[in-house]
């Protein structure tokens, strides 16, 4: 890809339009703020006190060079109302105008300031994501163990992108390219990635299926059968598992890249379209989130019941 225009494929990429995804839901309150010098949005169930000490990250994917917090909202919405937490989205620096670890270093500075400077307690704070928010997720747990601080409670990954050396044999399954996320944009998203220079396709940080994850909380994977990135979720589940973690894997077949954000909705030719997909795999999937979170954190109080399943 040496003739790659890494400009114009960002130009177009972050022009796309992701206002369906960007669909306020009833029962809920976005509220823009900043933690830890990072913008972020909260998204808050109306009608239920919220515990201020529980609080729950999601993180947006987009390969770390595009994707925004409100593209997430199908996700975030159903996580809050089915919680009753507040959900907070961090529109973390992308690369490569912010090389890596920026992304990283943001959303440690956030759970930094969470729980130090505003109450959060960190057996109350889950982290979960999509793709590469998938992995800045399980990597903000390692992060947070690296540095010294109180690790979240648990993580959730849905298609977790988890290895920027694209060694994961899906990649070249030609039954998961015919779908909407094919090897040809994977590797566009990583010559992005690695534009800026000075990174290795390996480093464990951004792709955590080389990093030693011994000791971090339970970890739940969604993987797509859809998907080209499918066995960057059963690669890192697999690690997790030997380094004695507590792996909750869950397989959704029929489904595409990052289903638990479309809903019904698919990535076409550069554009985001209602292609009637199946809507109950990415409500099952923020379902199992939910229960999963319930499992693990410390107690919560109740859900936002009655608008949930509208969504």
């Amino acid at each position: 890809m040496s003739d790659f225009d890494v400009q114009g494929f960002l130009t177009g990429l972050r022009g796309m339009d992701h206002s369906a995804l960007a669909t306020p839901h009833d029962g809920l309150t976005y509220v823009p703020d900043e933690i830890g010098g990072v913008p972020v949005e909260w998204t808050v169930p109306d009608g239920v006190a919220t515990d201020p000490e529980a609080a729950f990250m999601y993180v947006h994917g987009g390969g770390y060079v595009a994707g925004a917090p409100e593209a997430c909202r199908l996700a975030t919405s159903r996580i809050a109302l089915g919680l009753g937490v507040r959900v907070i989205a961090p529109d973390y620096r992308l690369a490569p105008e912010h090389p890596f670890p920026a992304a990283h270093e943001d959303l440690l500075a956030i759970y930094r300031e969470l729980i130090t400077a505003q109450g959060v307690h960190p057996e109350k704070f889950a982290v979960a994501g999509d793709s590469a928010g998938g992995s800045l997720a399980v990597s903000l747990i390692a992060d947070a163990r690296d540095s010294g601080l109180p690790m979240p409670a648990c993580g959730m990954l849905n298609s977790p992108f988890s290895d920027v050396a694209l060694n994961s044999p899906s990649l070249d399954d030609p039954v998961r390219n015919l779908h909407s996320i094919p090897r040809g944009l994977v590797e566009a998203l990583t010559g992005a990635f690695l534009s800026s220079g000075g990174v290795h396709p390996r480093d464990p940080r951004h792709s955590p299926i080389y990093r030693d994850l011994a000791g971090l909380t339970p970890l739940l994977i969604q993987v797509a059968g859809h998907d080209v990135c499918h066995d960057d979720g059963v690669r890192l589940a697999a690690k997790a598992r030997e380094a004695g973690v507590d792996v909750t894997f869950t397989e959704y077949p029929t489904s595409e890249h990052i289903f638990i954000v479309w809903g019904s909705m698919q990535y076409v030719d550069g554009a985001i379209v209602d292609n009637a997909l199946d809507p109950e795999p990415p409500r099952r999937a923020a379902q199992e989130m939910v229960e999963f979170a319930r499992r693990h954190l410390a107690t919560l109080g109740e859900p936002a019941t009655g608008i949930a399943l509208e969504i």
